[in-house]
Parts: structure tokens; sequence; C-alpha cells
């Protein structure tokens, strides 16, 4: 899994944390971001691409959340 990480942008981090912030909800990440809601969407798509994780999952969602933060320590 810590290559899944490792292949992450920080933007893509960034949008992970604020989706999970927004409780998986695209507006109030896209407000927080400052992006529109589709670039949110287009972000989302391209880390389940890449990661075999989807954001949109909540399961997933917090597998990836629990890897950021672990990165961070």
């Amino acid at each position: 899994m810590n290559a899944v990480i490792q292949g992450l942008l920080n933007k893509d981090a960034t949008t992970i944390i604020a989706f999970a912030k927004a409780n998986m909800r695209m507006k109030p990440a896209a407000d927080s971001l400052g992006v529109h809601i589709e670039t949110v969407s287009r972000r989302l798509d391209s880390i389940y691409k890449r990661s075999k994780l989807n954001p949109k999952d909540f399961y997933d969602l917090m597998l990836l959340v629990q890897m950021i933060e672990g990165e961070e320590e």
C-alpha cells in the first residue's frame, strides 16, 4: 500500500482529505479547494484509475485517508 501513496500527487492527497472532511460531498469539497466540482470528480476518478482504490467508496476512502495520515507522521 505504501506504493499507492507514493504514486499520489500532493493535489491528490489534498483532494482526498477535502472530500473526506466534506463527508464525501463533491460541492463542499470543491468549495474548500477553490476548484470546480468537475475538477474534484476528475481528480477522484484519476486517483481510482491509478491506485485501484475508489475514493467515492467509503471503505476505500478511509484506507486512503489512513495511508495519507500515516505518511505525514
